[in-house]
C-alpha cells in the first residue's frame, strides 16, 4: 500500500502549531527534523506527516490549515509525494534518534538499542506525537526543568502530557504520584502506552482533561477535577507544562489553585517574543519566576508559588 507524505519547512516559532495539525491527521504523528537554512544562516524545522490513500481528504484539511497558519508565521510551500509502505516505515523512523538531555537523561525510540550507563536515566518512547519526543527545544527545556525542580515524594501534575515524557520522568525521579492531562484522546492513548513501556503505571495516571474549566467540557468535570465554582481541586507540589505560551498565560491562575503553599512550577513552550507577557501573567496570578533557561528561540521559566508579603 502506498502512502502520501506531506512535508513543510518552518521556523521554530511555527513548529508547534504546524506539528499539532500534522499530529491530528498523520499516520504515526508528525516527524520533526532540524535542517540548516543556508540563506538565513540559522536552523529551521522540517515537519513531515504520512497519510493513507483513503485519508486523502485529510490532505486538503492540512493544506487549508497551513494556509491559515501562513498568515501568522513564515511557512514554506508544502511538498507532497507518494511512498511505498516500506519507505514510509524508514522515513518515519529516520527523524528519531537516541538523545541525551543534560548530563544523565537519555531518551530513545523503542526500536533503537541503548545500554544505559550507571548514572543514566533512560526513557523509552514510541513517538506517536511530535511534542514530547525530546527533539524539540521546548521539550528539552521542560525535561531539564523537571529534573531541577523535582523532589522525592512530590505529587506532580503534567498539563498537556503529549507522549507522557515529563510524567514518566517525574515518576522515575521519585514522585509519589503523577497525574497527566491532555485534551487529545490520541495523546492520552500514546502517553498510557509509553507509561506502561517504562514501568511506571503504578505511579502515573493519565486523564482526558484540561486545567482550564472552559476546555474541560465532557472530560474534566466528569472526573470531578473542578469544584462547583470552577476552581481546580487538589494540592500538587509541582506543575509541569510544555505547551503554547497563550495556554500558559490563560492557565496561570489555575496553576496557583492546584499548587500547595510551597508548590513549584516549570513552564516551557514559550517563544522568546512571548516571554514578557507570560511572565506578567504568572506574576499577576501569584507565581514567582526564580529561573529562566533558553535553548535556541525557546524559553522555559521555573519558579514557585509566591507567599504573602513576598516580592513579585
Amino acid at each position: 500500500m502506498k502512502l502520501i507524505q506531506i512535508a513543510v519547512q518552518v521556523d521554530g516559532e511555527a513548529a508547534e502549531a504546524v506539528s499539532a495539525v500534522f499530529n491530528r491527521y498523520g499516520k504515526g504523528g508528525a516527524v520533526l527534523e532540524e535542517v540548516w537554512n543556508e540563506l538565513a544562516r540559522a536552523p529551521t524545522v522540517r515537519i513531515k506527516a504520512f497519510l493513507t490513500p483513503d485519508e486523502g481528504c485529510a490532505l486538503g484539511r492540512i493544506e487549508e490549515a497551513l494556509w491559515h497558519l501562513g498568515q501568522l508565521y513564515p511557512i514554506g510551500s508544502p511538498e507532497v509525494r507518494w511512498l511505498e509502505e516500506h519507505e514510509w516505515a524508514d522515513a518515519w523512523k529516520s527523524g528519531y534518534k537516541t538523545l541525551r538531555i543534560g548530563r544523565r537523561i537519555v531518551v530513545k525510540p523503542s526500536w533503537l538499542e541503548h545500554q544505559p550507563g550507571p548514572d543514566e536515566l533512560l526513557i523509552e518512547l514510541d513517538p506517536g506525537m511530535a511534542f514530547g519526543t525530546g527533539l524539540h527545544p521546548s521539550t528539552q527545556l521542560a525535561v531539564l526543568g523537571t529534573e531541577k525542580m523535582m523532589r522525592t515524594g512530590d505529587r506532580a501534575l503534567d498539563v498537556g502530557t503529549g507522549s507522557g515524557i515529563l510524567a514518566i520522568l517525574a515518576a522515575r525521579l521519585g514522585a509519589s504520584q503523577v497525574v497527566g492531562l491532555d485534551i487529545e484522546p490520541l495523546a492520552v492513548d500514546v502517553a498510557r502506552q509509553n507509561i506502561e513501556r517504562n514501568g511506571v503505571r503504578s505511579l502515573v495516571e493519565v486523564r482526558l482533561a484540561s486545567l482550564l474549566p472552559e476546555r474541560a467540557s465532557g472530560c474534566g468535570r466528569e472526573l470531578e477535577l473542578f469544584d462547583a465554582s470552577g476552581r481546580w481541586q487538589g494540592a500538587f507540589d509541582l506543575v509541569l507544562m510544555n505547551i503554547l505560551a497563550d495556554v500558559i498565560r490563560r492557565s496561570a491562575r489555575a496553576i496557583v489553585d492546584c499548587l500547595n503553599s510551597e508548590g513549584r512550577f516549570v513552564v516551557s513552550g514559550i517563544i522568546e517574543s512571548q516571554e514578557e507577557p507570560t511572565r506578567k501573567a504568572l506574576r499577576e496570578a501569584g507565581l514567582q519566576v526564580t529561573a529562566r533557561h533558553k535553548r535556541k528561540d525557546w524559553v522555559a521559566l521555573y519558579g514557585r508559588k509566591a507567599g504573602k508579603g513576598r516580592a513579585r
